[in-house]
């Protein structure tokens, strides 16, 4: 079984190498290459293509002053690899509009290895994608019976839009324990907005759950 390749983009070396390390640690068929910067990064992509493609989104901007636009350069020579973003600064309008870019997912850094490797291995079944090698028992049981018989993983539904505005909400109430304030700072949201919201999903879910 050949080794998951990871492509990790970040232009602070020592976070790229201590990531890098822990990825290897947990996925044992894994290979780990670097960059530190947009244009390296899409050399790279001519010349080998990646499963996991990891982008810290300020580590782009060298291919454009925006970063949307920068995101989308990399994720079209990505082709069909799982595409990243990482940032510092993860509001809901930022990482929505990662995502239009091509992402499939955007992430606010710090996160731990064990989280980001469990949001790889949800990306990949969400995505219809075949499961990395080393992901673990259950995956990997999934990847070999798909690869006995040709078929691959089927794909899930695009979700609305404001099913992932829940999802990004919700996992930052998450990290930070349940604490509100703190998670509509870091999104850069009124506390206020987030309880008008929350109250909405709920009233939506309401309402299917009543039809």
């Amino acid at each position: 079984m050949p080794p998951a390749r990871f492509l990790l983009v970040d232009d602070d070396a020592a976070e790229a190498a201590e990531l890098a390390a822990a990825i290897k640690a947990r996925i044992g068929l894994a290979q780990v290459m670097l960059a530190a910067n947009g244009r390296e990064a899409a050399d790279m992509l001519r010349g080998r293509p990646a499963d996991v493609l990891l982008m810290d989104v300020a580590s782009l901007l060298d291919l454009s002053p925006h970063a949307e636009e920068a995101v989308s350069r990399l994720v079209k020579l990505a082709d069909e690899a799982l595409t990243v973003a990482l940032s510092n600064a993860v509001s809901v309008s930022a990482a929505v509009e990662v995502m239009r870019a091509g992402a499939h997912d955007c992430i606010s850094r710090p996160v731990s290895p064990e989280a980001l490797v469990q949001r790889i291995a949800a990306l990949a079944r969400r995505h219809g994608k075949a499961p990395l090698p080393g992901l673990g028992p259950q995956q990997a049981g999934e990847l070999l019976g798909h690869e006995a018989t040709g078929r691959r993983l089927p794909r899930q539904p695009i979700l609305p839009l404001w099913k992932q505005e829940q999802r990004i909400i919700e996992e930052a109430i998450a990290s930070f324990s349940g604490n509100v304030a703190l998670a509509a700072a870091a999104l850069e949201l009124s506390p206020s907005t987030i309880y008008r919201k929350r109250q909405a999903w709920a009233e939506m879910d309401g309402k299917k759950g009543a039809a």
